[in-house]
């Protein structure tokens, strides 16, 4: 019980590990590559954050399973 709720807590925080650095990836190509008006904000918004926080889920669950199922020393 204890292990499943520590498992949890390490998952949430690779998450956020995670979405941050997507997230200031994601800010330093917009700033160079996409005009700054009202509907790139919306679109940045409500279509590419959803994906970077989708993303991050799965990388994080990938990178927890990669090292739950890894060679042991």
């Amino acid at each position: 019980m204890l292990k499943k709720g520590f498992e949890k807590i390490i998952y949430f925080i690779f998450t956020l590990f995670k979405f941050v650095l997507l997230w200031k990836a994601m800010g330093i190509l917009w700033n160079a590559f996409v005009t700054w008006n009202l509907t790139t904000d919306l679109i940045g918004l409500f279509v590419v954050a959803p994906l970077l926080i989708i993303l991050a889920f799965v990388l994080s669950s990938l990178s927890l399973k990669v090292i739950k199922c890894g060679k042991r020393i």
